[in-house]
């Protein structure tokens, strides 16, 4: 799984502008409560009252709410994220549906639409002395397709916080980590599943060496595979035929990539001839010979189900991307508030959010993720099977 290494931060504070500061938060304040918190978790009792304390009549939350913050973005970059492996990343400014604008023959004379770069996207020849013809480039628009905000909010009771300590602090930030991969995976694969359109689909056909044609939509197997390389090799975007240049990843349901690779491990041994076809007929075995499959990533997901399976080429495969996951600019990493509605107490002071809200006690955690994603022209770049059998 794909995984990034850990970086040295300028500033440690915010990260280099990655965690915003909020009034009451200050460097002296949150190192005061990483040093009660680090006496607390070694058995100090008396770093324990006085975190408490701290927290029901002063700023503290707010600076803890920043520690878990700087303890959790560390950890959430440097998380294993399978998405990694099947899509790329675009960085967006807002909300608008994303927008892809490609240096192919989309270029044109702008005047009825009149193709000004040749056949394999070469800019024209300008003899001499004559003048450059316009060309403009023009965008292709994802439906469907945008940045998104998710998150959610908690509550934790006065009565709670009381029973519990700080347990639920101190399991605050892994307990976000996962959601907020959950959510990265959610965009991307969710992009995959929604997203794909009859463009997609496996049509079926022959393949060479075989006599019987693959079907549409047909169940896994050595064949449907090269099938589903040779579609996509076939198909043609604004003129040009589409080119993997590195290698594809094969997604299955999650439990069937031991199967899965064993078949696709299986190697051409020798040539034969059917006796009832009368036509060459490939052989396999498991050791020895010419794979021509080899190089394929095999990944499960539960996202895919049943007895479908997707070929998609890996990021950067392509000169025109695939798939992709959104990123909002500024916003790419997850954000953690507490609610302060307390109110004050009366003759003055302002009550700690660890106190609960004015209403009801409750102590009000949210997390907020903005991310999303996108499956380029209608999935025309993927080959996906129900594994079915029928169109």
């Amino acid at each position: 799984m794909s995984t990034m290494t850990a970086r040295t931060y300028k500033n440690p504070f915010t990260l280099d502008g990655r965690v915003k500061v909020v009034p009451g938060v200050s460097n002296r304040k949150v190192d005061a409560v990483k040093g009660l918190l680090e006496r607390h978790y070694a058995g100090d009792a008396i770093a324990t009252a006085t975190l408490h304390e701290a927290l029901t009549s002063s700023d503290a939350i707010f600076n803890m709410t920043h520690l878990a913050t700087l303890n959790f973005v560390p950890q959430y970059d440097m998380a294993p994220r399978v998405w990694s492996q099947i899509a790329g990343t675009r960085t967006v400014p807002d909300f608008k549906p994303v927008t892809l604008y490609s240096l192919n023959r989309s270029w044109t004379d702008g005047n009825g639409g009149s193709q000004v770069l040749s056949d394999h996207g070469a800019a024209p020849v300008i003899p001499e002395g004559t003048a450059y013809p316009y060309a403009y480039i023009s965008g292709e628009l994802a439906a469907g397709a945008g940045v998104v905000k998710r998150g959610f909010k908690t509550d934790w009771t006065l009565e709670a916080r009381i029973n519990d300590g700080l347990a639920a602090l101190e399991r605050l930030p892994s307990e976000m980590l996962e959601v907020s991969l959950d959510t990265e995976d959610a965009d991307v694969w969710g992009a995959l599943t929604t997203q794909k359109t009859a463009a997609s689909n496996l049509l079926g056909g022959l393949v060479p060496g075989n006599a019987v044609a693959i079907p549409a939509n047909a169940p896994f197997s050595r064949d449907a595979v090269i099938r589903a390389i040779i579609e996509l090799s076939q198909r043609a975007l604004n003129g040009r035929k589409i080119q993997v240049t590195g290698n594809f990843n094969l997604l299955v349901p999650t439990g069937q990539a031991v199967y899965v690779n064993f078949v696709l491990n299986q190697t051409l041994n020798a040539i034969s001839t059917n006796p009832a076809a009368g036509t060459p007929e490939f052989l396999y075995q498991v050791n020895g010979g010419y794979n021509p499959l080899a190089g394929i990533s095999v990944i499960e997901s539960d996202w895919v189900t049943g007895t479908q399976w997707y070929l998609v080429p890996k990021p950067g495969a392509t000169r025109r991307p695939v798939l992709e996951r959104l990123d909002l600019r500024g916003y790419s990493t997850p954000q953690l508030f507490v609610e302060n509605l307390a109110g004050n107490y009366v003759g003055g002071g302002t009550v700690s959010p660890f106190e609960g809200s004015f209403s009801a006690d409750v102590i009000t955690l949210k997390l907020r993720q903005f991310g999303g994603g996108v499956l380029w022209d209608g999935g025309i770049g993927i080959c996906y099977s129900s594994g079915t059998g029928t169109a």
